[in-house]
């Protein structure tokens, strides 16, 4: 009788480890990933972003110093250490969603592989937006 008892006790206390188990690597993978969409290539769709960025917690906008445009940008964004997002923007404008409010570093790849970073605070009216500038190739 006794063994029959300590076998469903045993999966009991496994099963409970398990979930313990999954709830910590949930924990410590931390906030879901940011979210994006790239455009802006054309008056209309630099229009529509710039419409719609208000619907958004951060848009970026990639440019030379003369105010030419540019695209195929490299983009990271941290929240302390960990990435919450990494993509190549191919239009001049990004709009991002990101998993909480808060300070995030956004970290921008230009021509030549020249890097920038800026910090920006989510969780305000109006969306955070930063812009990038480099030289004029």
């Amino acid at each position: 009788m006794k063994a029959r008892l300590l076998l469903p006790a045993a999966a009991l206390v496994a099963a409970g480890a398990f979930a313990q188990e999954a709830e910590a690597a949930l924990a410590a993978a931390g906030p879901p990933a940011a979210a994006f969409r790239c455009g802006g290539v054309g008056q209309a769709d630099q229009e529509r972003i710039r419409s719609e960025a208000a619907a958004h917690d951060l848009m970026l906008t990639f440019a030379t110093v003369s105010g030419a445009y540019l695209a195929d940008i490299d983009v990271e964004i941290r929240s302390g250490e960990r990435v919450v997002l990494q993509a190549r923007c191919e239009g001049p404008l990004m709009l991002v969603d990101l998993p909480a409010d808060g300070s995030y570093e956004v970290r921008a790849r230009g021509p030549g592989g020249a890097e920038q970073r800026k910090t920006v605070r989510i969780g305000g009216t109006p969306p955070a937006r930063a812009v990038f500038t480099w030289p004029g190739s």
